[in-house]
């Protein structure tokens, strides 16, 4: 990242000054250039004035003007041509065409008042005519003409000055933009260094470690959700190792029981008195089927693994599935004279997996017929909107401390364990309707005060949606 930073700043910066010196260039090269001609025509100007203050047309043995002209052409490392009126030239400062005559399209143009100057190419020369106009209140006639010619790489020679100070200053700022592309992608992602090297001790064994907040607003809000999801990660960590623990335990203790039972068969021998031996068998016998209750739990639970879970999903009668299952722990209630009530205020029919929300409903209920109060009541009613049905589960039981409700759904939680042995409760009770509930994209909630009883809600989809 640092280096993509790093390339696009100077990609960017290199863009940018090589378009901006090459518009700069073209600009001001030819201003430059027309600078030099404007220059050089002044210099010419002035000395077409000075020919005609002293009628160096008329008498050209002025010393002081074939001086003047001689020192201008060698300014201008070029050639002064002094011509009169009628193409006589008066004055050449390198003598090759002195007293000669010069005529060309140019100069006939000059000589008639046409142009006031004209600057044209001549091989590898730039050639600038200017009239020589008479002074005074006379009417303005041309007298003559100055002709300079000087070397086109003079001319040259200004816009390439310039273009290599460009080159310098394209090469500085790009040097600048290296340094600045290089500070930049370190300043940048400097706080994305540390996020790495925290990511790399967690992962080096310190799960329990959390990334260090620093930086921008932008990347305190990702370190922040970083951290959110390794805290989960880490609670997940912890239940599943509370949850290897737990089972471990649960599985164990049957077999601790029933190993001490076997234990003390064997030590008395043949002396076993029958009615001790079969009291012991009906105890392993207790133990086996606790076993195999938890067991049982523990492969309900794992089928209904969120992630895991295969629904069949069919339309069911609502109203039937809670009489049918209200039916089948009516004697179980009986034992302990708890009323049971159905209050169904519509006909309802959903969506659902059959066997898993009768497991899930079924613990419910069955839950508040043994966490009751003797001459108790467990009601279940069911409503519906367009959209869900809700089935409530009530009773008049011992209630669930304030503190304890939100662990009840835990795997192998238990409120009173003391309570949970005597009933034959295996503690997944009630993880095993939640996760029925999750897996048909529902909700279950808890209102409880202790010693007035507990509500279960389930809410449901009407129609369900993979």
């Amino acid at each position: 990242m640092q280096f993509l930073i790093f390339m696009s700043v100077l990609v960017i910066t290199v863009f940018v000054v090589v378009l901006f010196s090459k518009l700069l260039n073209d600009s001001y090269s030819e201003k430059a250039e027309q600078q030099k001609i404007d220059g050089i025509v002044s210099q010419c100007q002035w000395l077409a004035g000075q020919v005609v203050g002293v009628d160096f047309l008329i008498d050209d043995s002025s010393n002081s003007i074939s001086n003047q002209t001689n020192e201008l052409a060698a300014g201008l490392h070029g050639r002064i041509i002094v011509v009169k009126s009628n193409y006589k030239i008066v004055k050449d400062t390198m003598t090759d065409y002195q007293d000669k005559f010069y005529i060309s399209d140019e100069l006939l143009n000059v000589m008639k008042g046409n142009k006031k100057r004209i600057v044209s190419e001549v091989g590898s020369n730039v050639e600038i005519m200017i009239p020589i106009m008479n002074k005074g209140n006379r009417k303005k006639k041309v007298l003559g003409s100055v002709i300079a010619t000087i070397p086109k790489s003079d001319i040259v020679a200004v816009s390439n000055e310039m273009k290599q100070q460009r080159n310098m200053l394209v090469v500085a700022f790009i040097i600048c933009g290296m340094s600045a592309g290089a500070l930049l992608s370190y300043w940048l992602t400097k706080d994305y260094r540390k996020i790495q090297k925290d990511l790399d001790f967690i992962s080096s064994g310190h799960e329990d470690e959390m990334i260090s907040v620093v930086g921008c607003t932008e990347v305190k809000n990702m370190v922040t959700a970083m951290n959110e999801i390794l805290a989960k990660a880490q609670v997940l960590e912890n239940s599943r190792q509370e949850f290897v623990s737990n089972v471990s335990h649960e599985l164990k203790t049957p077999m601790t029981s029933m190993k001490v039972l076997a234990d003390s068969l064997l030590q008395q021998g043949e002396t076993v008195p029958a009615e001790l031996y079969r009291e012991f068998m009906n105890d392993i016998v207790a133990e086996i089927d606790r076993e195999n209750v938890i067991i049982s739990d523990l492969l309900s639970l794992v089928k209904l693994d969120k992630k895991a879970a295969k629904l069949e999903i069919s339309s069911v009668n609502i109203n039937e599935l809670l009489e049918m299952i209200m039916k089948r722990l009516k004697p179980i209630a009986g034992q302990r004279n708890i009323e049971l009530i159905l209050e169904s205020f519509r006909p309802v029919t959903a969506e659902i997996d059959e066997v898993k929300l009768t497991l899930a409903l079924s613990n419910l209920i069955e839950n508040a017929i043994k966490y009751n109060q003797d001459d108790g009541w467990v009601r279940v009613s069911l409503n519906a909107d367009h959209k869900y049905f809700y089935v409530k589960v009530a009773d008049s039981g011992v209630g669930i401390p304030e503190d304890c409700q939100g662990q009840v759904f835990e795997r192998f939680y238990r409120v009173d364990k003391a309570r949970s042995r005597e009933t034959g409760g295996t503690g997944l009770g009630l993880a095993i309707t939640k996760n029925a509930v999750l897996v048909h994209n529902g909700e279950i909630k808890l209102y409880s005060k202790e010693g007035e009883g507990t509500t279960f809600t389930v809410r449901i989809p009407l129609k369900y949606q993979a």
